[in-house]
C-alpha cells in the first residue's frame, strides 16, 4: 500500500522537528574566545583582582554553556588563574610578545569553525578577528575604547564592556 504524499512530507517534519532541524537552517553552536589581555590590561594597567574578578563575572554571563578558549601571557594569567580555572575556562599561556594571544585564539576560532561551530563570541577588540567572521557569526564583547572599526563592522553583535575605575597597577 501507497502512502499519499501529504503523509509522507508530514512524517518528514515530525522527524526534522524531533532531531531539532527544520528545513535547512542547520542548530547553532557556540564557542567563546577570550583574550585575557584584552579585557583585563585597562589603559595600560592590569586591573585589580576584585574588579578584573568582577570583570570576568559579567564576561562570564554571555560564555554559559560552550567551550571557551582563554590566551594570556604569565603576567596576566598568574592573578587571574583561578578565575578562569571556576568558570571552567581553558587558559593558553602564550609568549609575552605583540599579538602572542591573538594569533592563538585566531587559531583556536579557526579550529572552532572547522569542528562546525556556527556563533563565536569574541572578548576582544583587535581586529586580527575579522577573518573568523566570514566563516561563523561573531559576537564581540570589548572595552569601547579598544574596539577596532573593522571588526565593529565585521561582528554581527558588539556589547561593550563596562568601563573599570582607573586600574592600580602599571603592567611590567
Amino acid at each position: 500500500m501507497r502512502v499519499p504524499a501529504d503523509k509522507r512530507r508530514d512524517q518528514k517534519m515530525r522527524c526534522k522537528e524531533r532531531s531539532g532541524m527544520r528545513g535547512s537552517v542547520r542548530p547553532r553552536r557556540f564557542a567563546g574566545l577570550v583574550d585575557a589581555e584584552n579585557a583585563l590590561i585597562v589603559r595600560g594597567c592590569l586591573l585589580p583582582a576584585a574588579e578584573g574578578d568582577a570583570l570576568l563575572t559579567v564576561v562570564g554571563k554571555y560564555l554559559g554553556g560552550m567551550p571557551v578558549q582563554v590566551a594570556t601571557g604569565e603576567h596576566v594569567l598568574r592573578p587571574y588563574m583561578a578565575s578562569f580555572a571556576t568558570r571552567g575556562w581553558v587558559p593558553a599561556l602564550v609568549p609575552t610578545e605583540p599579538d602572542a594571544a591573538d594569533l592563538a585564539l585566531l587559531d583556536a576560532g579557526r579550529a572552532f569553525t572547522a569542528a562546525g561551530v556556527t556563533d563565536i563570541v569574541l572578548v576582544s577588540g583587535d581586529h586580527i578577528f575579522t577573518e573568523l567572521a566570514g566563516a561563523a557569526r561573531l559576537h564581540v564583547i570589548a572595552h569601547a575604547d579598544h574596539l577596532s572599526k573593522a571588526l565593529r563592522l565585521a561582528a554581527t553583535t558588539v556589547t561593550y564592556l563596562p568601563r573599570p575605575a582607573a586600574p592600580a597597577r602599571a603592567v611590567v
